[in-house]
């Protein structure tokens, strides 16, 4: 986390009515010190919230309004411009993806702008990220790292998982299709594990700017069976982690409650303590949303009966398996392991139970000593 300090820009936006919320967004950007960000990029990719083929009114996914302003901010510097995420289910078919583009407003945005759309799932690239401290590398979408500047686009709303969706968790949008699911399957056993993995994401992508439509949120049981909320506010940073924090400190959060905040505040790789933040234009307190319902902590993934669960673990995730004749004991692998699931023996036992599938064993391993063994579905799953 850098010396400087954090700085989150908070602007009151009445409505999604054009130019109330194209004079909000350009006034969070400017506000923020993000204008010159733009400056000569040749490629810049919006990152929306599209969770699902809704409508812009039922706040699941990020109003197009507001992805439009953006748009409209770096065309002003010359920039060609994408628009595209990864919904789950709707990614993996282009046809699918086409009709949520529609649905959610996307496809009528991108024609005013002269955006081109992308799908995520059609390009994929991996990202390492080596000091991460659960999970090393991702597959990506090759846009999220071949563009200039990425501008992540997120809708404020609870989330049953993580306490709330926001900016950090609209970059696991750049995971495309199945790959999520893995995700899911992987780390959601236990939220911390969940929470971490999507720090570790927030540290292997290249780092941009973040704009939040909180000009209607979502409370109770988000992030898409809540009660629309109006908030009437849209954030902006260069910091995601201080954007998420300052947005939670409005509705009555403790940040440092939302796991996702607090570890990357702990990491350094931003600031989760509002105190600490140069907040501009609005301040928290005159914003502040007294009744704000937070999400129950329910979620979709915890709905499924835990026999169910632990089956999908092993039919869909692939399974360190150590070579005794060529392990040779120096004990890396265990060194790295960030849940302590190996005990250092030659070759090293493995609790599958507390293993969370980062394989960062299998990266670290000298001897080569590490494969990971996948079953059929896994592999069908994976196309391997």
């Amino acid at each position: 986390m850098s010396d400087q300090a954090s700085v989150v820009s908070i602007v009151r936006c009445p409505g999604y009515e054009h130019p109330h919320v194209a004079d909000a967004v350009r006034a969070a950007v400017e506000s923020a010190g993000l204008l010159e960000s733009f400056e000569g990029r040749k490629s810049v990719l919006l990152k929306p919230n599209l969770l699902s083929a809704r409508r812009p009114e039922d706040a699941v996914t990020t109003h197009p309004a507001v992805v439009e302003a953006v748009a409209g901010i770096a065309r002003d510097f010359g920039c060609r411009l994408m628009i595209g995420d990864s919904p789950p289910f709707a990614g993996e078919n282009p046809a699918k993806y086409a009709a949520l583009l529609d649905r959610t407003g996307m496809s009528d945005a991108a024609q005013r702008t002269e955006a081109e759309l992308v799908r995520f799932e059609s390009d994929v690239v991996r990202v390492s990220n080596p000091s991460g401290r659960f999970y090393r590398s991702f597959e990506v979408a090759r846009a999220a790292v071949d563009s200039d500047l990425i501008v992540s686009v997120s809708k404020f709303k609870t989330h049953g998982l993580t306490g709330i969706t926001g900016a950090v968790k609209n970059l696991f949008g750049c995971v495309p299709g199945i790959r999520k699911g893995l995700f899911h399957v992987q780390a959601a056993e236990n939220r911390q594990t969940f929470a971490q993995m999507l720090v570790d994401l927030t540290a292997a992508l290249p780092q941009g700017l973040h704009v939040m439509d909180a000009v209607v949120g979502m409370d109770s049981e988000g992030p898409s069976a809540g009660r629309p909320r109006r908030v009437g506010l849209i954030l902006a940073s260069a910091d995601p982690v201080a954007l998420d924090a300052v947005v939670s400190a409005i509705v009555g959060i403790d940040p440092m409650s939302i796991d996702t905040t607090r570890l990357a505040h702990e990491q350094r790789l931003g600031c989760g303590s509002p105190g600490w933040i140069q907040i501009l234009g609005e301040s928290i307190q005159d914003v502040r949303i007294p009744d704000f319902v937070p999400s129950s902590g329910v979620n979709d993934w915890a709905r499924i009966p835990k026999p169910i669960r632990n089956l999908l673990r092993r039919k869909l995730l692939a399974v360190p398996q150590f070579n005794s004749g060529k392990c040779i004991g120096c004990g890396e692998c265990a060194d790295v392991c960030p849940v302590k699931a190996l005990t250092p023996t030659r070759p090293p036992r493995v609790d599958l139970a507390a293993c969370i599938r980062c394989y960062c064993c299998h990266e670290v391993c000298p001897a080569s000593a590490v494969r990971l063994k996948r079953g059929l579905l896994a592999r069908l799953v994976q196309g391997r």
